[in-house]
């Protein structure tokens, strides 16, 4: 059976990570670090397609200055950040895709990037 993602009540923007606290009571965060290497945009996605890319994408990310960027609610089902760097800011990321990384687990379900209509 699926796990059911329970419902985002607050997002608290730390120092290098993200406090998300759900409905249920579960609080649980996600590095700065890891939602940028985790883009869905069009651009950083296909990036996580093969090891040596997905190595580079992440140096690439770690490089970049650690710091809060601004939230933006993206209709009734995804956030997307704004970095005041030179980092992708185009993503958007589904609340599902937040969940997933704030539980350690593969946002992409060990599916490669495909651009075109799902």
């Amino acid at each position: 059976m699926a796990e059911i993602m329970p419902k985002l009540t607050r997002l608290e923007r730390r120092k290098s990570d993200l406090l998300l606290t759900y409905e249920s009571g579960d609080e649980l965060s996600v590095e700065y670090v890891d939602l940028r290497h985790a883009c869905p945009c069009a651009k950083c996605a296909p990036n996580r397609n093969e090891d040596q890319t997905s190595i580079d994408l992440r140096e690439s990310v770690e490089k970049l200055a650690n710091k809060k960027p601004k939230v933006v609610t993206v209709g009734n089902y995804a956030l997307s950040f704004e970095w005041e760097d030179q980092g992708c800011s185009s993503g958007i990321y589904r609340f599902e895709r937040i969940w997933a990384l704030a539980n350690n687990k593969d946002p992409d379900n060990g599916k490669p990037y495909v651009h075109g209509p799902w």
